[in-house]
């Protein structure tokens, strides 16, 4: 059986797929067409199955973002045929996509990728309770919300001071917030950019010049007050390793630990 590429409209037994094959802790079938359809900052991705949608790979210029395979069907050479595929269109860099990533890498949990490629690093996903705690304490009132054309110079300001990467991220995001320091912008705070609707938070950051200030806790605080708002129990706040900082301002907690791979090789 070959590999073969498919479209929008075979969402449907794409979903049915990933409901037998996602062993993160988070629902891939909600998110399934923008992790499979929606564009990276390399551009469109390319989603191919094999067989009867045994399993799917979904790559997008030198990232392999998303690697699935049913339950039912491991141990049977089918992941090493989708990564083989992947790599044969350049695909070298195992999670890690930034800009549209389902997890910031592969599980630690799930060893499948370190006997085909080199860890290059490690990083984790945090989670935030929203039901009580410091996440409901009252919204600084100089964090400003960013809405229509408001929007335009907070994205002018990441790209300036975060890049491209965040710049992309930011445009696709719900929701946006962002603090002023001498009527300038200072720094900014996004959720719901990435895995929309599963409760993400970030990216975030604050001018280097203006760190220390509180400007950070103070955006974060926001946006997740935003988030319980719009019936959010918990915040994920993903490939950070900031977790002295989340502990305090929010009290976050290690979610889960991820690793990222090179491909060397192909399988």
């Amino acid at each position: 059986m070959l590999c073969t590429t498919v479209t929008r409209d075979d969402l449907p037994r794409l979903r049915e797929l990933f409901a037998q094959a996602n062993d993160t802790p988070y629902d891939l079938v909600r998110v399934a067409e923008e992790k499979c359809f929606g564009r990276g900052v390399s551009g469109e991705p390319v989603v191919t199955v094999f067989g009867d949608f045994l399993g799917c790979a979904v790559t997008c210029g030198k990232y392999l973002r998303l690697l699935a395979v049913h339950r039912e069907h491991r141990r049977q050479g089918v992941g090493t045929q989708l990564v083989r595929d992947a790599y044969a269109r350049g695909a070298r860099v195992v999670g890690a996509e930034g800009g549209n990533y389902f997890t910031p890498g592969v599980p630690l949990s799930i060893d499948y990728f370190a006997k085909r490629g080199r860890k290059t690093a490690e990083t984790q996903n945090l989670i935030a309770d929203l039901r009580g705690g410091q996440a409901l304490l009252p919204v600084p009132g100089a964090i400003l919300a960013a809405g229509g054309q408001a929007r335009v110079p907070v994205l002018h300001f990441i790209r300036r001071e975060f890049g491209e990467i965040w710049h992309f991220e930011a445009q696709n995001a719900r929701a946006l917030h962002y603090i002023e320091h001498d009527n300038k912008i200072a720094g900014f705070a996004a959720h719901s950019a990435n895995n929309k609707g599963l409760g993400f938070f970030g990216p975030t950051g604050v001018a280097k010049h203006l760190r220390g200030r509180g400007y950070g806790r103070a955006l974060l605080l926001a946006s997740l007050a935003d988030m319980r708002n719009e019936g959010y129990e918990q915040a994920i706040i993903p490939w950070t390793d900031a977790l002295e900082f989340y502990k305090k301002s929010c009290g976050a907690t290690i979610h889960e630990r991820f690793a990222t791979f090179l491909l060397d090789s192909a399988p």
